[in-house]
């Protein structure tokens, strides 16, 4: 799965698309050798500079529509993000807007060009070359602000996480510090990919193990689900929501040694938090750092921990204690959805296969 924007080219501004058809106008103007004539002459090199300039222009904003997705035919964890980022809305109307501007310039493309042709005075010629340039500086100029917004748009939607959307997901949560990127460093054994996530300071931590042959991806979200949801603000909570769609089980981790700087009252305050707001997933509880923790502070915890349901478990993500264990339960979880996405796999390489041999 790749980021949908990140084959969004860079806009232009309005002036800068005038100033380059206008060059490349003039440059294949002055490379062509026309007919005799001064009419012929005059028809033939005003012509081509219309054309010209008519095709930069159209091919320019041609391709922002081209490579820009649709945001409703995107999977409902970037259409998430988008709404996250950017104003929906606006994004479509200065789409439409660039739409109407390809259209209308071809009108004028091909008004002009009879006209031309069918013009006998070479100043005349010249005048209505000059007024079509006119006409198109004009309407780049009426979309200016929509090419200014879908350039910044494109800026932060270019930073979007690459993520499988297919792959079953754990998401880790917990305070800072807590152990989350060791964890997540201890489950893969890989060094972790980091994708870039514009609405936090730090990317997000993407991560995959194998388990007979089935692939698991785990992520850890610094930024987002590591402090209260009521200090968070409109964009936050709306990133947070798009993780709905992405996770399939959420490992929250606890650090009864408090060595994270977050007393242990704090620390179960923010999983009443994320176990409210993500309630409809199944969680796995663990007590990292046990091989350092004292025991009351843990068995506080478990306590607390128990009395929503679950069950804890013991780990240390550093000495990989507990983690057979965290990871079997993670399996016994989401190995359904795993062996699903292998049974697709497989079914469309045998389809490739059959149509290659047949």
């Amino acid at each position: 799965m790749k980021n949908p924007f990140e084959k969004m080219p860079t806009v232009l501004t309005a002036d800068e698309l005038i100033d380059k058809a206008f060059r490349r106008a003039e440059k294949a103007a002055s490379a062509f050798t026309p007919q005799r004539g001064k009419v012929a002459k005059a028809r033939q090199r005003e012509e081509l500079r219309v054309r010209t300039v008519s095709n930069v222009v159209r091919d320019n904003l041609r391709k922002i529509l081209d490579r820009t997705p649709g945001v409703s035919t995107l999977p409902k964890f970037y259409q998430e993000l988008v709404d996250t980022l950017v104003d929906r809305d606006q994004f479509h109307r200065s789409l439409a807007r660039v739409n109407w501007a390809i259209k209308t310039i071809r009108t004028l493309e091909q008004r002009y060009v009879e006209k031309i042709r069918y013009e006998r005075d070479p100043i005349e010629i010249a005048r209505l070359r000059r007024q079509f340039y006119g006409r198109v500086a004009d309407i780049l100029k009426d979309i200016g602000d929509d090419l200014e917004y879908l350039n910044r748009a494109r800026d932060v939607l270019k930073d979007l996480p690459v993520v499988d959307l297919e792959l079953p997901t754990v998401v880790i949560a917990g305070h800072p510090n807590v152990g989350k990127s060791t964890l997540l460093r201890a489950l893969t054994n890989a060094k972790p990919e980091v994708a870039s996530y514009p609405f936090t300071t730090k990317g997000i931590n993407v991560g995959q193990f194998e388990e007979h042959y089935l692939k698991y991806q785990v992520i850890d979200t610094p930024g987002l689900l590591d402090r209260p949801l009521s200090e968070r603000n409109e964009v936050e909570k709306q990133a947070i929501l798009a993780l709905k769609h992405l996770g399939d089980v959420i490992v929250y981790i606890f650090d009864p040694s408090e060595y994270c700087g977050f007393p242990i009252e704090e620390q179960m305050h923010l999983f009443e938090e994320i176990y409210s707001e993500f309630g409809e997933f199944p969680f796995i509880v663990v007590l990292n750092k046990a091989d350092i923790a004292d025991e009351e502070s843990m068995k506080t915890i478990e306590e607390f921990v128990k009395s929503k349901g679950l069950e804890p478990l013991r780990i240390s993500a550093l000495t990989g204690e507990g983690l057979d264990k965290l990871k079997k339960r993670v399996i016994e979880i989401v190995k359904p959805k795993a062996e699903e996405l292998a049974r697709k796999i497989m079914e469309k390489e045998l389809r490739k296969f059959r149509e290659e041999a047949f």
